[in-house]
């Protein structure tokens, strides 16, 4: 008995050395391979294959002879493997082979058997194109995914399909399956988008562009299709041809698509992209189409206030009539709307209107105040009344009050927008002060913020101390613009001038001297002094063309030409100007759309 237990166990420990030695081997081999020794890593494959005839062996074992092109091994192996398993994929290792070996004929020949014999069994079809697609023999890898989808229509064949004709460079027959695709599987819309977005530019010119708007626009016509008519526009979103993408996404909504949210989605990229014109139209659509009652009227109509004011905000040349209406409809949208936390921007811009455009800042002091104390509000309502209030202090001479209420928003929301924005204001009444070593030190940290609003402006505040300070033993030139940046938020526009007009004469050669002609500019379109602003706007021109501001003097010299004087042709050339001289300007795209259209209607005068 004990003789048995003997044999048993020196049976069972000779086979787990086997297996273990087996293992070792092919864990060697695999590494040899890795490495790129494929001599090695093919003797040793070669001993594990006589044992182990699989797959993941033979793929190994015969791509190493092929890299040590002994390629007669190879053919005898894969016929013997094919021999065994009679899967045709197998099939194309050994047209490989005959094409390595300059066989041509022999090599199409068996590449063509593989499809053959894949039509007999349709269940080896993706397999076979599956490695004719790996193989880059990209027709007969369609070949096969044609008949697969066919025998069996799925959407991973039209995927697969759709990238052969890629990789063919057959783009028309690629958009066509990826159409196809979305019509009969929406789902997969996205990886769709995915795929076109690799062939197609933000240029409506492009010949793929071309090739895929008349796609779809033929699709459309033959079958209104929700998710074709979304292609489209996704497509005129890619242009920025919001308009275009605005008519389409308003004719899905109105053949019974819910397609609201879509809708006012798009206004809120043609906005952000300046097309201020679309915006409103998708907006004002939104309104006629919907109850006054409904969530989407609600919306709509704060938003097209709240992008009126911003259109507002961005001009420096504002119109009394525009500024009136725009108070007139705040305060109708207040009372019809009433205050709450999604009117809390409306009432913001609101008694921003009154008090900076209006002078009326106690009755928007006193609304703020008020709105303050309404417990219906969260906290981040009242931080965004509390920021708007602090402004309009300073614009009132309250200083301190005003950085009191700018400490409560940073203390309470430190982490958040606002409370970097209330500590980058606070730092600001610092500076108005002339504590500019503290206002820098605060700055440091605020340069870092990954609001690049907040961080732009922390780094411009910060460069216009750190280039002025200590240029003399008193800093006074820096201490009285800073006194007139402050006497201009307070509308005190006359002593504002004053001390500009001091500062030229005290300093004439200072580096601040471009800052003070461009303030002087700010306060004489202000004041409605149209020539005297453009004079100061010109002499940074010529003698301050190498700084920072020449490209603002050129937009803004142009705009008022456009804008207040009517001289087109003078607005036209510079805005040429400045196309041309400042390239890497933050106003070139406005300058180019600007141009682009007095030239236009230029023309169309001749």
């Amino acid at each position: 008995m004990k003789i048995k237990y003997c044999i048993l166990f020196f049976l069972l420990t000779a086979a787990s050395s086997i297996t273990s030695q087996s293992v070792s081997d092919e864990n060697l081999a695999r590494e040899y391979y890795r490495q790129g020794d494929f001599q090695k890593a093919s003797t040793l494959f070669e001993g594990i294959y006589k044992k182990k005839k699989v797959k993941s062996i033979y793929d190994k074992y015969v791509d190493c002879l092929i890299k040590i092109e002994s390629y007669k091994k190879a053919e005898k192996t894969i016929k013997s493997f094919y021999k065994q398993n009679k899967n045709p994929s197998i099939l194309i290792d050994l047209g490989k082979i005959y094409e390595l070996k300059k066989e041509n004929e022999l090599s199409i020949e068996t590449f063509e058997l593989a499809l053959k014999e894949a039509k007999k069994n349709n269940r080896f079809l993706a397999t076979v194109g599956s490695k004719f697609f790996k193989e880059k023999k990209y027709e007969f890898a369609l070949s096969a995914y044609l008949l697969a989808n066919k025998e069996n229509p799925r959407a991973t064949y039209l995927i697969q399909i759709a990238n052969i004709y890629s990789h063919l460079a057959d783009i028309e027959s690629m958009y066509e399956k990826l159409i196809e695709l979305i019509k009969k599987y929406p789902n997969y819309f996205q990886t769709s988008k995915n795929m076109l977005r690799r062939t197609i530019s933000e240029d409506e010119g492009n010949d793929n562009n071309k090739k895929l708007k008349k796609i779809l626009l033929k699709n459309i016509q033959k079958e209104n299709s929700y998710e074709v008519s979304k292609i489209l526009v996704w497509l005129f979103l890619q242009e920025k041809k919001f308009n275009q993408a605005l008519k389409y996404e308003i004719s899905i909504d109105k053949t019974s698509f819910n397609n609201s949210m879509e809708i006012i989605s798009l206004c809120d990229v043609a906005f952000s992209n300046e097309d201020y014109e679309t915006a409103l139209e998708g907006l004002n659509y939104i309104l006629e189409s919907h109850h006054e009652n409904s969530y989407e009227y609600e919306y709509s109509s704060l938003q097209i206030l709240d992008m009126e004011f911003q259109i507002l905000e961005n001009k420096k040349l504002k119109k009394d009539s525009e500024i009136k209406d725009l108070v007139k409809a705040h305060n109708e949208a207040l009372d019809f709307f009433g205050i709450k936390s999604e009117t809390i921007f409306t009432l913001k811009n609101y008694c921003n209107l009154l008090a900076i455009y209006l002078d009326e800042e106690n009755k928007a002091i006193q609304i703020l105040e008020n709105t303050i104390q309404n417990k219906g509000l969260d906290k981040y309502d009242i931080a965004i009344c509390k920021m708007e209030l602090a402004k309009i202090l300073i614009s009132n001479g309250d200083i301190w009050e005003s950085s009191l209420l700018y400490s409560q928003v940073e203390k309470e929301f430190k982490e958040d927008v606002i409370g970097q924005t209330a500590k980058f204001e606070k730092i600001k009444i610092n500076y108005y002060k002339g504590d500019f070593e503290w206002a820098q030190n605060q700055l440091k940290v605020l340069k870092r913020s990954t609001s690049k609003l907040i961080s732009n402006n922390a780094i411009k505040l910060s460069l216009l101390i750190s280039d002025n300070l200590n240029l003399d033993t008193t800093n006074l030139a820096l201490l009285e613009y800073a006194k007139a940046e402050l006497l201009f938020e307070q509308k005190k526009y006359a002593d504002c001038l004053k001390t500009l007009n001091d500062l030229e004469i005290s300093f004439p050669n200072h580096t601040l001297i471009d800052e003070v002609l461009f303030k002087k500019f700010d306060v004489f379109i202000k004041i409605k002094e149209y020539t005297n602003a453009l004079n100061a706007l010109h002499e940074i021109c010529e003698k301050y063309y190498y700084d920072i501001l020449y490209d603002d003097a050129l937009f803004y010299q142009a705009r008022i030409y456009e804008d207040i004087i009517d001289d087109k042709i003078k607005a036209k050339e510079k805005y040429e100007e400045l196309l041309l001289k400042t390239p890497n300007s933050i106003f070139i795209n406005k300058a180019r759309k600007r141009y682009r259209l007095l030239r236009t209607n230029n023309l169309l005068k001749l």
